[in-house]
C-alpha cells in the first residue's frame, strides 16, 4: 500500500508511515469517491482548476493543503510557506509564515502582520458574523 501523504509504499498492516509519520487513513470507499466527485463536478471551475493546479504542484497531502490554506507568501511570493498552529509563540492557525522572508500575514485576508502585535482586525470582523 502507499502512504497517502508522502506517496512511499508501506506495509498493508501499518497505522504509520515510517517515512513521514502521518497516520495511516483507510482507503476512500466507492461512495465517498463519487460523493467527492458529485462535489467536484458542481464546483466552479476556476475554483477546481486552482484545486487542481495546487494538487498537481504538491509533493504530499501537507504541502497541498497548506498550498490551499495558506497560499505563496503576501510579500515575497514564495511557496515555502506554513501556518504558525504549531509555533509555540504564536499558536494560531491563521497566521501564515514565509520561510524565506520571514514574513507573518493573515491567512483569511493577506494583510501583513507586526511581528510584535500579531493581530488581524478580520479576526474581529468574522466573530461579528457568527
Amino acid at each position: 500500500m502507499k502512504c497517502t501523504n508522502c506517496g512511499k509504499d508501506i506495509p498493508d498492516d501499518a497505522k504509520m508511515c515510517r517515512f513521514c509519520e502521518a497516520r495511516v487513513e483507510p482507503e476512500p470507499t466507492p461512495e465517498e469517491m463519487r460523493a467527492v466527485g458529485q462535489i467536484l463536478d458542481q464546483m466552479d471551475p476556476e475554483v477546481r482548476g486552482e484545486l487542481q493546479d495546487g494538487l498537481r504542484r504538491s509533493n504530499t497531502a501537507e504541502e497541498f493543503v497548506n498550498r490551499i490554506f495558506v497560499g505563496d507568501c503576501p510579500h515575497c511570493a514564495s511557496e515555502n510557506t506554513g501556518d504558525c498552529e504549531a509555533d509555540p509563540e504564536i499558536d494560531n492557525i491563521l497566521v501564515g509564515r514565509c520561510f524565506d522572508c520571514g514574513q507573518l500575514w493573515c491567512t483569511m485576508c493577506d494583510r501583513l502582520l507586526d511581528k510584535a502585535r500579531i493581530y488581524c482586525k478580520c479576526w474581529d470582523e468574522e466573530g461579528e458574523e457568527h
